[in-house]
Protein backbone atom coordinates (compact mmCIF):
# COMPACT_ATOMS: atom_id res chain seq x y z
CA UNK A 1 0.00 0.00 0.00
CA UNK A 2 1.60 3.20 -1.01
CA UNK A 3 2.32 6.80 1.18
CA UNK A 4 -1.20 8.12 -0.47
CA UNK A 5 -3.34 5.17 0.31
CA UNK A 6 -2.27 5.53 3.89
CA UNK A 7 -3.30 8.49 4.78
CA UNK A 8 -6.51 8.01 3.11
CA UNK A 9 -7.36 5.22 5.06
CA UNK A 10 -5.91 6.39 8.40
CA UNK A 11 -7.78 7.31 11.24
CA UNK A 12 -8.52 11.02 12.20
CA UNK A 13 -5.74 12.41 14.22
CA UNK A 14 -8.78 13.63 16.59
CA UNK A 15 -11.35 11.55 17.06
CA UNK A 16 -13.27 13.12 19.73
CA UNK A 17 -14.15 16.24 17.19
CA UNK A 18 -16.60 14.43 14.59
CA UNK A 19 -18.49 15.70 11.35
CA UNK A 20 -21.06 14.59 9.63
CA UNK A 21 -20.73 15.12 5.89
CA UNK A 22 -23.23 18.25 5.60
CA UNK A 23 -21.77 19.68 8.97
CA UNK A 24 -18.62 19.87 7.51
CA UNK A 25 -19.92 21.15 4.57
CA UNK A 26 -21.48 24.04 6.39
CA UNK A 27 -18.10 25.00 9.21
CA UNK A 28 -15.69 24.70 5.95
CA UNK A 29 -18.63 26.46 3.06
CA UNK A 30 -17.43 23.86 1.01
CA UNK A 31 -20.64 22.15 -0.42
CA UNK A 32 -20.90 18.30 0.21
CA UNK A 33 -20.46 17.83 -3.58
CA UNK A 34 -16.93 19.55 -3.64
CA UNK A 35 -15.87 17.40 -0.63
CA UNK A 36 -16.84 14.17 -2.18
CA UNK A 37 -15.02 15.38 -5.74
CA UNK A 38 -11.74 16.17 -4.03
CA UNK A 39 -12.25 13.00 -2.39
CA UNK A 40 -12.14 11.12 -5.86
CA UNK A 41 -9.36 13.43 -6.45
CA UNK A 42 -7.53 11.63 -3.46
CA UNK A 43 -7.24 15.30 -1.84
CA UNK A 44 -8.86 14.50 1.32
CA UNK A 45 -8.20 11.57 3.84
CA UNK A 46 -11.08 9.12 3.57
CA UNK A 47 -13.87 9.46 6.48
CA UNK A 48 -14.34 7.02 9.52
CA UNK A 49 -17.31 5.19 9.45
CA UNK A 50 -19.67 5.83 12.72
CA UNK A 51 -19.41 3.71 15.78
CA UNK A 52 -22.73 2.69 15.84
CA UNK A 53 -23.74 3.12 12.04
CA UNK A 54 -21.24 1.90 9.68
CA UNK A 55 -23.62 3.86 6.82
CA UNK A 56 -22.41 6.96 8.14
CA UNK A 57 -19.71 8.98 7.39
CA UNK A 58 -17.70 10.91 10.14
CA UNK A 59 -14.75 13.42 9.33
CA UNK A 60 -12.57 15.05 11.80
CA UNK A 61 -10.58 18.45 12.14
CA UNK A 62 -7.98 17.28 10.02
CA UNK A 63 -10.35 17.18 7.20
CA UNK A 64 -11.37 20.64 8.11
CA UNK A 65 -7.55 21.82 7.85
CA UNK A 66 -7.27 20.47 4.07
CA UNK A 67 -10.18 21.79 3.05
CA UNK A 68 -8.88 25.34 4.09
CA UNK A 69 -5.39 24.39 2.70
CA UNK A 70 -7.07 23.60 -0.59
CA UNK A 71 -8.76 26.95 -0.81
CA UNK A 72 -6.04 28.97 0.07
CA UNK A 73 -4.05 27.14 -2.57
CA UNK A 74 -6.64 27.23 -5.21
CA UNK A 75 -7.59 30.63 -5.19
CA UNK A 76 -3.88 31.34 -5.60
CA UNK A 77 -3.96 29.62 -8.99
CA UNK A 78 -2.48 25.83 -8.24
CA UNK A 79 -3.89 22.98 -10.23
CA UNK A 80 -5.41 20.23 -8.13
CA UNK A 81 -2.43 18.12 -8.94
CA UNK A 82 0.05 20.42 -7.65
CA UNK A 83 -2.18 20.91 -4.40
CA UNK A 84 -2.14 17.18 -3.86
CA UNK A 85 1.55 17.15 -4.04
CA UNK A 86 2.18 19.36 -1.64
CA UNK A 87 -0.39 18.10 0.32
CA UNK A 88 0.95 14.74 0.39
CA UNK A 89 4.51 15.93 1.83
CA UNK A 90 5.37 14.38 4.78
CA UNK A 91 5.68 17.79 6.11
CA UNK A 92 2.66 19.18 4.46
CA UNK A 93 1.74 21.97 6.18
CA UNK A 94 5.09 23.47 6.52
CA UNK A 95 5.26 22.66 2.52
CA UNK A 96 1.99 25.17 2.20
CA UNK A 97 2.74 27.41 4.62
CA UNK A 98 6.01 28.04 2.77
CA UNK A 99 4.38 27.91 -0.49
CA UNK A 100 1.89 30.55 0.44
CA UNK A 101 4.97 32.58 1.82
CA UNK A 102 6.58 32.82 -1.23
CA UNK A 103 3.15 33.33 -2.99
CA UNK A 104 2.42 36.43 -0.47
CA UNK A 105 5.95 37.67 -1.31
CA UNK A 106 7.05 36.83 -4.84
CA UNK A 107 3.37 36.70 -6.68
CA UNK A 108 1.31 39.56 -7.31
CA UNK A 109 2.06 41.81 -10.81
CA UNK A 110 5.75 42.71 -10.55
CA UNK A 111 5.01 45.74 -13.16
CA UNK A 112 3.89 49.58 -11.86
CA UNK A 113 0.82 49.12 -13.62
CA UNK A 114 -2.60 48.14 -12.88
CA UNK A 115 -5.25 47.51 -15.18
CA UNK A 116 -7.62 50.14 -16.22
CA UNK A 117 -11.64 50.13 -16.78
CA UNK A 118 -11.81 53.24 -19.28
CA UNK A 119 -15.33 54.78 -20.50
CA UNK A 120 -16.15 54.72 -24.42
CA UNK A 121 -15.18 58.67 -24.14
CA UNK A 122 -11.95 57.94 -22.60
CA UNK A 123 -11.02 54.84 -25.14
CA UNK A 124 -11.70 57.29 -28.32
CA UNK A 125 -9.44 60.20 -26.79
CA UNK A 126 -6.60 57.35 -26.20
CA UNK A 127 -7.15 56.01 -30.19
CA UNK A 128 -7.47 59.45 -31.61
CA UNK A 129 -5.69 59.64 -34.75
CA UNK A 130 -5.49 55.66 -35.22
CA UNK A 131 -7.20 54.28 -38.86
CA UNK A 132 -10.78 52.82 -38.64
CA UNK A 133 -10.85 48.95 -37.06
CA UNK A 134 -8.10 49.67 -34.81
CA UNK A 135 -10.30 48.96 -31.95
CA UNK A 136 -11.46 45.93 -32.82
CA UNK A 137 -8.05 44.50 -34.19
CA UNK A 138 -6.61 45.41 -30.25
CA UNK A 139 -9.45 43.61 -28.62
CA UNK A 140 -9.26 40.63 -30.74
CA UNK A 141 -5.67 40.84 -29.30
CA UNK A 142 -6.66 40.90 -25.74
CA UNK A 143 -5.09 44.76 -25.25
CA UNK A 144 -8.81 45.35 -24.87
CA UNK A 145 -11.76 43.75 -23.29
CA UNK A 146 -15.34 44.72 -23.12
CA UNK A 147 -16.99 45.15 -19.51
CA UNK A 148 -20.43 46.25 -19.71
CA UNK A 149 -20.56 49.63 -20.77
CA UNK A 150 -17.15 49.91 -19.83
CA UNK A 151 -13.52 48.86 -21.73
CA UNK A 152 -11.10 46.71 -19.39
CA UNK A 153 -7.36 47.55 -20.29
CA UNK A 154 -5.35 44.67 -18.68
CA UNK A 155 -1.75 46.70 -19.76
CA UNK A 156 -2.33 50.31 -20.15
CA UNK A 157 1.41 50.64 -20.86
CA UNK A 158 1.26 48.16 -23.28
CA UNK A 159 -2.12 49.72 -24.59
CA UNK A 160 -0.51 53.16 -25.46
CA UNK A 161 2.57 52.04 -26.67
CA UNK A 162 0.85 50.33 -29.53
CA UNK A 163 -1.80 52.47 -30.14
CA UNK A 164 1.16 55.01 -30.53
CA UNK A 165 2.91 52.97 -32.85
CA UNK A 166 -0.31 52.70 -35.14
CA UNK A 167 -0.94 56.05 -34.89
CA UNK A 168 2.90 56.92 -35.98
CA UNK A 169 1.69 55.02 -39.42
CA UNK A 170 3.36 51.08 -38.32
CA UNK A 171 0.19 48.72 -39.44
CA UNK A 172 -1.90 47.25 -36.37
CA UNK A 173 -0.90 43.72 -37.35
CA UNK A 174 2.73 44.46 -37.40
CA UNK A 175 2.37 46.25 -34.14
CA UNK A 176 0.95 43.51 -32.66
CA UNK A 177 3.06 41.14 -34.58
CA UNK A 178 5.72 42.70 -32.77
CA UNK A 179 4.36 42.27 -29.03
CA UNK A 180 4.07 38.53 -29.87
CA UNK A 181 8.04 38.55 -30.94
CA UNK A 182 8.96 39.91 -27.49
CA UNK A 183 6.42 38.08 -25.62
CA UNK A 184 7.37 34.76 -27.11
CA UNK A 185 11.46 35.53 -26.18
CA UNK A 186 10.76 37.67 -23.06
CA UNK A 187 8.76 34.54 -21.43
CA UNK A 188 11.50 31.93 -22.46
CA UNK A 189 14.01 34.41 -21.22
CA UNK A 190 11.80 34.45 -17.61
CA UNK A 191 11.65 30.33 -17.52
CA UNK A 192 15.08 30.18 -17.84
CA UNK A 193 15.93 32.91 -14.91
CA UNK A 194 13.38 31.27 -12.11
CA UNK A 195 15.36 28.05 -13.47
CA UNK A 196 19.16 30.25 -12.62
CA UNK A 197 17.73 30.79 -9.19
CA UNK A 198 16.25 27.86 -8.15
CA UNK A 199 19.63 25.88 -8.88
CA UNK A 200 21.16 29.07 -7.05
CA UNK A 201 19.13 28.41 -4.21
CA UNK A 202 19.42 24.75 -4.45
CA UNK A 203 23.38 25.13 -4.19
CA UNK A 204 23.23 27.65 -1.41
CA UNK A 205 22.38 31.32 -2.40
CA UNK A 206 21.08 33.48 0.53
CA UNK A 207 22.97 31.23 2.73
CA UNK A 208 18.91 29.81 4.08
CA UNK A 209 17.37 32.86 3.74
CA UNK A 210 13.91 33.33 2.53
CA UNK A 211 13.96 33.64 -1.73
CA UNK A 212 10.90 36.02 -1.35
CA UNK A 213 13.68 38.32 0.63
CA UNK A 214 16.04 37.38 -1.47
CA UNK A 215 14.71 38.14 -5.08
CA UNK A 216 12.54 41.43 -3.48
CA UNK A 217 15.33 44.01 -5.27
CA UNK A 218 14.24 42.01 -8.34
CA UNK A 219 10.99 43.42 -8.73
CA UNK A 220 11.87 47.11 -9.06
CA UNK A 221 14.34 46.42 -11.48
CA UNK A 222 13.31 43.61 -13.96
CA UNK A 223 11.76 45.93 -16.54
CA UNK A 224 14.62 48.62 -16.68
CA UNK A 225 17.08 44.98 -16.62
CA UNK A 226 15.00 43.99 -19.64
CA UNK A 227 14.44 47.31 -21.15
CA UNK A 228 18.55 48.09 -21.43
CA UNK A 229 19.67 44.47 -22.32
CA UNK A 230 17.26 44.92 -25.42
CA UNK A 231 18.18 48.17 -26.45
CA UNK A 232 21.82 46.67 -26.56
CA UNK A 233 20.77 43.78 -28.70
CA UNK A 234 18.61 45.76 -30.99
CA UNK A 235 21.31 48.00 -31.77
CA UNK A 236 23.62 45.20 -32.31
CA UNK A 237 21.25 43.66 -34.36
CA UNK A 238 20.96 46.38 -36.60
CA UNK A 239 24.15 46.90 -36.81
CA UNK A 240 24.60 43.39 -38.14
CA UNK A 241 21.85 44.20 -40.89
CA UNK A 242 23.50 47.46 -41.73
CA UNK A 243 26.59 45.66 -42.06
CA UNK A 244 24.84 43.36 -45.01
CA UNK A 245 24.00 44.75 -47.68
CA UNK A 246 21.68 42.16 -48.81
CA UNK A 247 19.66 42.89 -45.50
CA UNK A 248 18.42 46.19 -46.12
CA UNK A 249 15.30 46.96 -46.84
CA UNK A 250 14.06 47.96 -50.55
CA UNK A 251 13.90 51.40 -50.99
CA UNK A 252 10.86 52.50 -52.53
CA UNK A 253 11.01 55.04 -55.32
CA UNK A 254 10.09 58.20 -54.70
Amino acid sequence: MDQATDRETAPTANAATQFTLAELAERSSVSSRTIRFYQTKKLLPRPRKDATDGRVARYGEEHLERLDHIGKLSDRGLTLPAIRQLLDADDAAAQVSHWLGLDSSLGGSWSAEEPQLLSDAELDGLLAGTPGGTRAVLERDGLLARQGASWLVPSPGLLSLTSGLIRDGIDADIALQAGDVLRKHLQRAAVDLMKLFQEAFDAGLGDGADPGEVLQPLRPIAGDAARFIFAQELERAIADVLADPKQLPRSRPQ
